[in-house]
């Protein structure tokens, strides 16, 4: 019966975001209420309030659940280092997956597009902060450095794919229906790659 109760709890919380992340996207998140959350959810706003302490959190925890499976990647390289071809596949799995998952459209687009005067842009900011330490971590370990193009240091080369990535995603989120993200930005991606390489 536990077990019943915590899937349960847990079916509740996914569709308090599911129902968040259509409204957010319909009406933008400062003008998205919790009440009318939980009325898109079929829940009390109590029930929401059980499961996130305000709007915030559950923005928080919305942002947090598309970008899990890439964050674990990059913790993964951060901490245990490994190769530009395990760099590469790692932002390429961000492209595709931001292509082909109607979630992680819907949350970056309202983060980049819906959070209006809320928190948005300190979002933003705390995940390009985020980004770029991971990144700098990887390419700091000692088996990159001949690797790099001698003009770079680990914080440029951060600097340099941190900047690649968040383009594609800007830019590709302006307009989806403008260009095949999914076929072209790997390909984008591959050639700021090449200038990482050192001459050999």
């Amino acid at each position: 019966m536990v077990r019943r109760t915590k899937a349960e709890a847990a079916q509740t919380r996914e569709n308090i975001l599911d129902a968040a992340e259509q409204l957010f996207m319909q009406h933008g998140v400062g003008r998205t209420s919790l009440e009318q959350i939980a009325k898109a959810a079929q829940l009390t706003r109590g029930a929401v309030y059980w499961h996130f302490r305000n709007k915030d959190d559950l923005f928080d925890a919305m942002l947090a659940r598309v970008r899990a499976p890439m964050a674990s990647r990059m913790e993964k390289l951060a901490a245990e280092g490994g190769t530009l071809t395990d760099l590469r596949d790692t932002c390429q799995f961000a492209l595709q997956q931001l292509a082909d998952d109607p979630h992680c459209l819907n949350v970056f687009t309202i983060l980049f597009h819906r959070t209006e005067c809320d928190n948005g842009l300190a979002r933003q900011r705390a995940m390009a902060q985020e980004s770029l330490q991971q990144l700098e971590a990887f390419f700091s370990h000692p088996d990159m450095a001949p690797s790099l193009h001698p003009s770079l240091t680990p914080a440029l080369a951060a600097r340099a794919v941190h900047a690649q990535i968040a383009g594609i995603f800007h830019d590709w989120l302006r307009d989806p229906a403008g260009w095949n993200m999914r076929e072209k930005g790997p390909v984008i991606f591959e050639a700021t790659l090449r200038g990482l390489l050192a001459s050999h």
